[in-house]
């Protein structure tokens, strides 16, 4: 049994991870803990036990009453497993530190992160001593690689999503713009929602009257966006212009939210995910970074088109943007390529498995 620490909360960019996880290595059976919002079923081959139902209740007093302490069906499993998974990207931010932390001694594994942000060096010093133990750390971005590059078994690859198949994505050049919208008083700061929110307002403005169809596009409901689209839907006066304006919310559906993505000539993305998705799907960018993962991404590809911070959007004025703006496509082959080093290691332990190959 392989045991899988995400963040299973319906968030697109996590989902697509488990997905090319679950397809890589078809005949591997998984096991995750989910909330109860999360299909048990979304993908086929990995288990997900929902860690609020009542029978995981009464496993956990079980548990707890026959070992004669705080245990429960998660410790067991972990312990039982075979392995350990632990894939996504933001999974080692300080402000995360209160969450309960597992990590038995078994063959670990993590895949696709960045490190932080951070502040403290006993937080480091802790993931210093966590990652150290691990069979293998690949993160997805230089810098992250850097604060651990003493470590033997950390290694560094283009992100996971990277080497997703496009085949069966519908990829148009209707004349579109997706812009993925987040919620700032979750993702970045309170005080930078109002002006967030006004620049993408002026955005919609700018794109409507150059002709695009605007789509505004929740990437997880869970973390605010679609309260975040609605906030700005309401805040648009001119009804003719809020009766345009397309919104697609993401519930689970892989694919559609892959269509909507193809489906498209520009993407304005705030979610982490929407830039890499946009660049997969041969798409332009345009990025609003709400914390240096981004930033830090961007600079590993050599990324030269328009950027702009979340952090200083007062810098930011939308008529500056150029038709060469609007245009501007980077080539990723070689991140399409080297996305697929992630699972170098894990090839080893379930090579065998993956798609029937031997």
């Amino acid at each position: 049994m392989i045991y899988i620490k995400a963040y299973l909360v319906l968030n697109l960019g996590d989902d697509l991870f488990l997905q090319l996880l679950a397809q890589r290595y078809k005949n591997t059976q998984f096991l995750a803990i989910c909330p109860k919002t999360y299909p048990k079923q979304l993908n086929k081959n990995v288990n997900c036990i929902n860690e609020n139902s009542k029978i995981t209740k009464i496993i956990n007093k079980f548990i707890q009453m026959i070992s004669l302490k705080k245990s429960s069906l998660k410790s067991y499993l972990l312990q039982k497993s075979d392995a350990i998974i632990e894939i996504g990207g933001s999974m080692f931010m300080e402000n995360r530190w209160t969450r309960e932390q597992e990590y038995p001694d078994k063959a670990y594994y993590i895949l696709g992160s960045n490190f932080g942000p951070y502040e403290t060096e006993a937080f480091y010093q802790k993931y210093n001593t966590i990652f150290s133990k691990a069979k293998d750390v690949c993160f997805r971005e230089e810098h992250s690689y850097q604060l651990f590059k003493n470590l033997p078994n950390v290694r560094w690859a283009s992100d996971i999503v990277f080497s997703l198949d496009t085949s069966s994505i519908t990829i148009t050049n209707a004349k579109k713009v997706v812009m993925s919208i987040v919620d700032c008083s979750r993702k970045a700061k309170p005080e930078y929602k109002k002006e967030y929110e006004n620049k993408i307002i002026d955005m919609i403005h700018f794109f409507d009257k150059k002709g695009y169809e605007v789509v505004l596009m929740s990437y997880c409901k869970e973390e605010g966006d679609e309260e975040a689209i609605h906030s700005i839907l309401n805040q648009i006066t001119e009804e003719t212009l809020r009766a345009k304006i397309k919104t697609y919310f993401y519930n689970g559906n892989i694919q559609e939210a892959l269509n909507i993505m193809g489906d498209c000539q520009i993407v304005v993305g705030t979610r982490f995910h929407a830039n890499i998705l946009g660049l997969v799907l041969n798409k332009t960018i345009l990025p609003i970074a709400y914390s240096d993962k981004t930033l830090n991404v961007l600079k590993d590809m050599n990324f030269k088109g328009k950027v702009f911070d979340i952090r200083d959007l007062n810098s930011f004025d939308v008529q500056s943007l150029t038709q060469e703006d609007l245009n501007y496509q980077l080539d990723v082959s070689f991140q399409t390529k080297d996305a697929f080093q992630h699972f170098e290691k894990l090839d080893q332990l379930l090579g065998e498995k993956r798609n029937g190959e031997t």
